[in-house]
């Protein structure tokens, strides 16, 4: 760890859990604020930044807050837009991740993520399509389509799920009966508690490859303080233990202690590899959000180049065919040709 990879821990934990932080004299202080970036968390942060080196922070945090209330406004016509229509869905991480934050206007805000039936999936798209949410592409495999309106991006998921571990069962049996919240006044369907802890620690363990950053750390760590001091984390435990994902969550909570000011109160994780959490800390710290410091792993948005690089023309084309087209699902003599089918479907979504 660096000088300023110690005082951007420093500045977490005083915003955090108000901690007095501790300072070296000689701070470099555009070399933290470079960290902070590289790990989205310049506005949770700067309220602990020394006044007379904030101005950039500052900045920076506005316009954070204000493309954080930008998110809600085009949320809430999303939400009508759909309610209108009567298609189910939940608001997955973004706001149902700021709400566990005291001041969630502090968690920067990225895209929109939303899921909805898979019955429902083509409705959805047509709807977006009619109501001026731009197609922008999707990575071939079924997961999710990215949109645009605006400054702001969407990605609407057919489902969450990826082939590494598989919780689609659990999601889908609860988009119905979403709770709603609310943020700022904006209203917003999402999962309970306890899924939507779930989801934030596998959010973690997808992107562990790619590049995990401090926020996706703090999302997790946020709703671990939330949820012990409204209900307990008896349930989530529960989930946690139900998808085989226990010995991750013990040593990613430990992490949490040892480096980010998290009370140690939470014994299940006590006996959890310290050795691991570690070489995870590290990790986070050499990459940063998405792996921005790492320019061979940074996609902010993966390309269909890169998709199609990946596991060759015919494979992409095919595999996205057998995603998209229904009845070559319910067919198999259609099998061979779903990549065919998934030309045309480019063409016309390319059209459109």
């Amino acid at each position: 760890m660096d000088n300023a990879q110690f005082v951007l821990l420093e500045l977490l934990k005083s915003s955090i859990f108000g901690v007095s932080p501790n300072f070296p004299e000689d701070t470099d202080w555009e070399a933290v604020y470079k960290e902070a970036v590289s790990q989205t968390v310049v506005a949770l942060t700067e309220p602990a930044v020394p006044r007379d080196k904030a101005v950039i922070w500052q900045e920076q945090s506005l316009k954070s807050k204000a493309h954080y209330m930008r998110c809600l406004f085009e949320q809430t016509n999303l939400v009508k837009l759909l309610n209108e229509s009567n298609i189910p869905f939940v608001i997955i991480k973004g706001s149902a991740a700021a709400m566990y934050y005291p001041k969630p206007s502090l968690r920067t805000m990225g895209d929109i993520d939303f899921l909805v039936p898979e019955e429902t999936f083509s409705l959805t798209e047509e709807l977006l399509k009619n109501n001026g949410y731009k197609y922008i592409g999707d990575y071939g495999d079924g997961r999710d389509y990215t949109y645009a309106k605006g400054e702001v991006i969407f990605e609407l998921h057919r489902r969450y799920s990826d082939s590494h571990l598989n919780i689609e069962d659990i999601l889908k049996s609860n988009i119905k009966s979403a709770q709603i919240r609310e943020l700022n006044g904006n209203k917003f369907p999402c999962f309970s508690d306890e899924i939507n802890g779930l989801i934030l620690l596998d959010h973690i363990r997808h992107h562990i490859y790619g590049g995990l950053g401090i926020r996706q750390i703090t999302d997790y760590m946020m709703y671990l303080i939330w949820q012990t001091d409204n209900g307990g984390l008896d349930g989530f435990l529960e989930l946690v233990k139900k998808v085989n994902l226990e010995k991750f969550c013990g040593i990613l909570t430990k992490m949490c202690i040892m480096f980010l000011g998290l009370s140690n109160k939470y014994e299940w994780c006590m006996n959890s590899d310290s050795d691991t959490a570690t070489q995870l800390f590290n990790s986070l710290l050499k990459k940063g959000n998405f792996g921005r410091k790492d320019p061979f792993v940074y996609k902010p948005m993966k390309t269909l180049a890169q998709s199609i690089k990946e596991v060759g023309l015919f494979r992409f084309l095919q595999n996205a065919g057998m995603t998209n087209w229904k009845a070559a699902q319910r067919h198999k003599i259609l099998k061979p040709f779903a990549f065919i089918y998934q030309i045309f479907r480019f063409i016309g979504k390319g059209i459109s």
